[in-house]
């Protein structure tokens, strides 16, 4: 018969992973905190707390919710941090470059604008980039093969318009006329009229509206051209009433 060997064999319990410290540390700093923002709240002039409170006035609220606000984070990385060293500096350096990337984006706001529209007034040059204000609306206009065109609504139709600042008025085809119900008689075209394609008449008629994105204007004279045209021209009629236009390369701004 066998005797029974002894077991030697001891289980020793794992001791709890040792954060108890550096949590209440961090408990601690939180309370101090608070502590610290509470004095300043009631106690604003106070000597030595009001002088650290001067100047704060209605920040003060704020201060405080930011204050709990990065308290918690604190408390809350420490425990994770205490758990997960690697796993918590790895969302750490996450957090940092999504919170590098928005501040990039927002600093450089003014560039991703403009190359925003660049790529949208090459896509619809004719369109433009619409921008409005309490004080202005304006609308850029990108240059295609070396003209300035705008699609524009005219008494509730689209018309596209060639802008030609040497037309005295906005120059209206046959056919765009006809498009939007305007048919004068044989005996209104009496003015003598300058085209590309030699002199012709016209006959002058007055547009109730006449808007480009979000500039609209009333009553704008314009003139329909008998001749044959490649198209409308916009002309100084409906640049004169705004409140300026600038070209700078092969951008054209409107603004009203």
């Amino acid at each position: 018969m066998v005797a029974p060997q002894p077991n030697w064999e001891h289980h020793y319990d794992e001791p709890p992973k040792g954060r108890g410290g550096c949590f209440w540390t961090l408990i601690l700093l939180v309370l101090v905190a608070g502590l610290v923002v509470g004095l300043l709240v009631a106690f604003p002039n106070a000597p030595g707390i009001g002088e650290q409170a001067a100047g704060l006035g209605d920040q003060m609220p704020r201060l405080v919710y930011l204050v709990a606000l990065l308290s918690i984070l604190v408390v809350s990385l420490g425990a994770s941090f205490a758990d997960s060293p690697g796993r918590t500096l790895r969302h750490i350096g996450i957090w940092v470059a999504i919170g590098s990337a928005i501040a990039l984006l927002y600093a450089f706001r003014g560039e991703f604008g403009m190359a925003r529209d660049r790529v949208v007034g090459n896509a619809l040059p004719a369109q433009g980039v619409a921008t409005v204000t309490p004080t202005e609306r304006s609308v850029t206009l990108y240059a295609q093969g070396g003209h300035f065109f705008a699609e524009a609504e005219v008494e509730g139709k689209k018309i596209m318009f060639m802008v030609d600042t040497g037309a005295s008025v906005i120059a209206l085809s046959r056919a765009d006329a006809q498009r939007l119900g305007i048919t004068p008689a044989p005996r209104d075209f009496n003015h003598l009229v300058n085209t590309a394609n030699g002199t012709t008449r016209g006959a002058r008629v007055s547009l109730d509206s006449v808007a480009i994105g979000p500039i609209d204007l009333r009553n704008v004279d314009a003139m329909v051209v008998e001749g044959e045209m490649l198209g409308s021209l916009l002309g100084m009629s409906f640049l004169n009433r705004l409140s300026g236009y600038q070209v700078s390369g092969d951008r054209l701004v409107l603004r009203q």
